[in-house]
């Protein structure tokens, strides 16, 4: 009696178009997570620390550096982290919920 959500939701047999659309659908979603889950890694890797050590001593808080840090070569990766770190929690939700629906 291994039922489905959609089954319990429709009391009856899944559409054909489920049953041949569903597990490709959760092939690509996973491929995709995968590359974005590669590619979010080298990112990371491309960082520098943030660690200020003893820069922060001098006061050079408000230096044109630290006010145009968006602009920057790590202002962009880090804007990217974010871009694919949520791209990475929206399609494993996806995922998930396809899993609900069909599972095989």
């Amino acid at each position: 009696m291994n039922l489905s959500l959609f089954q319990m939701l429709a009391d009856g047999p899944l559409p054909n178009w489920v049953t041949t659309s569903f597990p490709i659908i959760q092939i690509v979603l996973v491929a995709i997570i995968a590359l974005c889950a590669i590619a979010l890694i080298v990112l990371v890797f491309c960082q520098e620390s943030n660690s200020n050590g003893l820069g922060s001593l001098g006061g050079a808080e408000n230096s044109f550096y630290s006010l145009n840090k968006g602009n920057s070569r790590e202002g962009r990766l880090k804007k990217w982290t974010y871009i694919l770190a949520g791209i990475i929690f929206v399609l494993t939700v996806l995922y998930f919920i396809s899993f609900a629906i069909y599972h095989g």
